[in-house]
């Protein structure tokens, strides 16, 4: 909390640049003060009450944020350019992508779905009269990306996934999350000539994504998809796994990565506590091959594991990752990777006790 607005002339001199008016940008400073200076959980109580000298009733705050127009207006974007022009002829940019749920006790709210997929149990004798009751719960889904900059500035972006019945009534074309985030690769704020390395999990190593990335000229890294096969005659394509059965001859290199050295330790945000010579490096063994995949094309491809000495390797002990710069070395193409648990601890912050939609709620 602060006294008045004046207390903080660089962030509101910041602000001005989104184009928005007086009363509409003391609104915005209330909820960036909030995310800045907040103690405990989250609430639009918090952001109403930011300015001591100035404060308003939560519900204000609420109607405002609820506003169509401020769907419509992209307040953030002359920001996000402003940061980006910075960073410009710097080096190398990162894009993770990866999907995060919020979850629903509602059982009308709009745009959800569960995401159960088990087998129903038989009930046991007794469970029918248990006089605990299980909540169920749907999900609100959405396809985050997040921009680091080679300075490590982080720019969260995101695209709401909408269920085929909810766009269906709306009149909206459906996009699977790989599309959407095809869509975040394509839009991406970045001039043409910029370096971008775009990493993501599975649910990414996609046509849609790859394309997206292959006509603006980034690199990617995926885990491979396990059902990927080695380009061949039809009948006698061997999957991406089958090398797994050859663990033992395969020649592997030992790797020593620590998180707060590298080339990409910049990219990282570390606690003190993972910095300095006492912390162990992680140590992979992992193999390096150059081949034909169906579908994909001349890619690199990377077999890691953490675990020394397997004498039988299984899909559950080997990574398999998957790119399309042939001429990264082994040890780079697994710092890059390890770059993209960047974005759950971004995740967890905007999920959890820093979260966007406590402030809408």
């Amino acid at each position: 909390m602060i006294i008045v607005a004046e207390v903080a002339p660089k962030l509101k001199t910041f602000l001005s640049h989104t184009g928005l008016k007086p009363l509409a940008q003391a609104m915005m400073l209330r909820i960036v003060l909030a995310f800045i200076m907040h103690r405990g959980r989250m609430s639009c109580s918090a952001a109403a009450g930011a300015i001591a000298a100035e404060p308003i009733h939560r519900g204000e705050l609420t109607r405002f944020l609820a506003r169509p127009r401020w769907q419509k207006h992209d307040f953030n974007e002359p920001l996000m350019r402003m940061l980006l022009a910075k960073e410009k002829k710097r080096g190398k940019f990162l894009f993770l992508i990866d999907a995060t749920l919020v979850s629903q006790a509602g059982k009308k709210t709009q745009n959800t779905f569960s995401t159960g997929n088990r087998t129903r149990r038989k009930i046991k004798k007794g469970f029918r009269y248990n006089k605990k009751k299980v909540v169920r719960k749907n999900v609100h889904s959405f396809t985050f990306g997040l921009l680091i900059t080679p300075s490590g500035i982080r720019i969260p972006m995101q695209i709401p996934h909408r269920t085929k019945e909810y766009c269906q009534e709306h009149g909206i074309e459906h996009m699977t999350t790989a599309e959407a985030a095809a869509e975040m690769v394509r839009t991406l704020p970045l001039d043409d000539d910029a370096e971008v390395v775009v990493l993501g999990d599975t649910a990414y190593e996609s046509e849609v994504v790859e394309k997206a990335c292959e006509d603006k000229g980034y690199t990617w890294v995926f885990p491979a998809n396990p059902e990927r096969v080695y380009e061949g005659p039809t009948g006698q394509r061997a999957k991406l796994r089958s090398r797994l059965k050859d663990w033992t001859s395969l020649s592997l290199k030992t790797i020593r990565l620590r998180a707060s050295t590298g080339k990409y330790a910049d990219y990282r945000r570390l606690s003190k506590w993972r910095v300095g010579p006492k912390m162990k490096p992680r140590v992979y063994y992992a193999h390096q091959e150059r081949r034909q995949v169906r579908s994909v094309g001349d890619v690199q491809i990377v077999f890691s594991t953490m675990k020394p000495d397997l004498a039988k390797a299984t899909p559950g002990d080997v990574k398999i990752l998957m790119t399309n710069a042939v001429w990264l070395s082994v040890s780079e193409v697994l710092e890059l990777y390890s770059v993209r648990w960047q974005i759950e601890i971004t995740q967890a912050e905007c999920v959890s006790r820093t979260s966007l939609y406590r402030l809408a709620a």
